[in-house]
C-alpha cells in the first residue's frame, strides 16, 4: 500500500512514544491497539473492553471511534442501530503508512541531510546497514526490469 499524501500523521510526530502511540493520542492508540486484536466491535464492545483498563464513559468511546473513523484511521459498517468498527489499516501498513509519511516530509524539505542523516544511523548497526544495501539492490533490479518493458 503507498501513502502519497499525509493520512495517518495528521496530528503530528511524537518521537519519543511506541507504536500508535507516535501519530495517536492515549485514547485513540488504545482504541487501535483494541480494534488490532478483535477488529469488528460495537461502540459498546470498545468501551466494555477498555473499562477493563480505565473508567471512560460510552460517550467518549463514541465520540473518539466516530472521529477516528472521520480522520480515516476507521471504517465502520452499519448494523442494525449500531456501528461496526475496524481498523482501515493493519498494524504493518500503519506503521509503513508512519515511516512513509514521516520520511518522504523530511526528504521533501531536507533531501541531502535526510539521507546523510538515515545513513549516518543505519551504519552504527552492520545487519541494517547489509538490509538497506540489499534493499537498493532489490530496488535497481525492479527498476531496470520495469524499463524493459
Amino acid at each position: 500500500m503507498k501513502f502519497t499524501n499525509p493520512k495517518i500523521t495528521l496530528r503530528g510526530f511524537k518521537p519519543d512514544a511506541r507504536g500508535a502511540a507516535h501519530v495517536l493520542g492515549e485514547l485513540e492508540t488504545a482504541v487501535m491497539e483494541l480494534l488490532w486484536r478483535e477488529a469488528g466491535q460495537t461502540a459498546t464492545g470498545v468501551a466494555e473492553r477498555l473499562r477493563r483498563k480505565r473508567d471512560i464513559a460510552h460517550t467518549t468511546v463514541q465520540t473518539t471511534l466516530d472521529r477516528m473513523y472521520r480522520k480515516n484511521y476507521l471504517t465502520r459498517v452499519k448494523e442494525g442501530k449500531a456501528f461496526v468498527y475496524a481498523p482501515r489499516y493493519t498494524r504493518e501498513e500503519f506503521d509503513r503508512g508512519v515511516a512513509q509519511e514521516v520520511l518522504g516530509a523530511l526528504l521533501g524539505q531536507f533531501t541531502g541531510q535526510a539521507l546523510s542523516a538515515f545513513v549516518e544511523l543505519v551504519s552504527e548497526d552492520g545487519k541494517a546497514l547489509d538490509q538497506l544495501e540489499e534493499m537498493i539492490r532489490e530496488k535497481r533490479r525492479e527498476q531496470g526490469a520495469n524499463k524493459g518493458e
